[in-house]
């Protein structure tokens, strides 16, 4: 890849101050979940794998963990250093683990740009003995009936590459997990939870996902623009469910 092309896993940096006012963060549940899973304490040392503007950070940290997070971007990181969290400006792929591992290692919306045929090993040496690994995405449920149906000609006639913006299955992190002799056999939960988005919320949203920021700017706007009017014609509102797929294990 030439210099003067787009990585679409960094494209986020592009709009670090949109991405961290419109992403949705996560439900008390997803935490309470994995803190207990983990057995975590107050004190106990967690790695963030990709941690962005820190939308998952705060709920750790605020249950008692010290996060160390690891951020490639730069302006998401300095989002990240400004909320007061340790931060390193580097990937996963490249990171060598301190002494001592981590009681918690956890990616958020972000293990599916890790590369390496080693990943899951490189997340096994960063853990102590009896550590926990969670990864987690943030899943919302495709739009049904008659608003459905609408926003599925949008995508179709503005970016019919896209196919309506469908979620990818994850099943694959729980053989990765399941494959690696150092984890004990992987558990997945599904928390559900909701939020309301207005039509700008919405469009502001859009526009911090990496397969929207790949499109060249003016299919973009047109694309959003036509969504936007969609929201409008079924009440200026959309109500969206999401299902937080949360894959967890521990260190053998």
């Amino acid at each position: 890849m030439s210099a003067s092309e787009r990585e679409q896993r960094l494209v986020f940096g592009e709009i670090a101050k949109q991405y961290d006012e419109y992403r949705p963060s996560y439900p008390d549940a997803l935490f309470d979940t994995i803190i207990e899973f983990g057995e975590l304490n107050d004190g106990d040392r967690a790695l963030e794998i990709g941690a962005g503007t820190g939308k998952a950070t705060a709920g750790f940290v605020t249950r008692g963990l010290r996060v160390h997070a690891l951020e490639p971007s730069p302006a998401m990181a300095a989002i990240l250093r400004a909320k007061g969290v340790e931060t390193e400006e580097i990937l996963f792929e490249s990171w060598e683990p301190p002494t001592g591992g981590f009681r918690l290692v956890y990616a958020a919306q972000a293990w599916h740009w890790v590369s390496g045929e080693d990943r899951y090993e490189r997340v096994a040496g960063a853990l102590a003995p009896g550590g926990t690994v969670a990864f987690f995405w943030n899943k919302g449920r495709e739009w049904t009936g008659p608003l459905g149906v609408d926003n599925d000609a949008v995508y179709a006639r503005h970016a019919p590459e896209m196919k309506g913006g469908k979620h990818w299955e994850l099943d694959w992190v729980s053989d990765g997990l399941a494959a690696t002799d150092a984890f004990e056999p992987p558990v997945k939960r599904i928390i559900t939870w909701s939020r309301t988005y207005t039509r700008d919320e919405w469009e502001q949203l859009l526009g911090t996902h990496s397969d929207h920021r790949m499109l060249p700017d003016g299919q973009r706007r047109r694309l959003h623009s036509a969504v936007g009017d969609v929201i409008d014609r079924h009440g200026g509102r959309v109500d969206v469910v999401y299902d937080v797929e949360l894959y967890l294990s521990r260190r053998a």
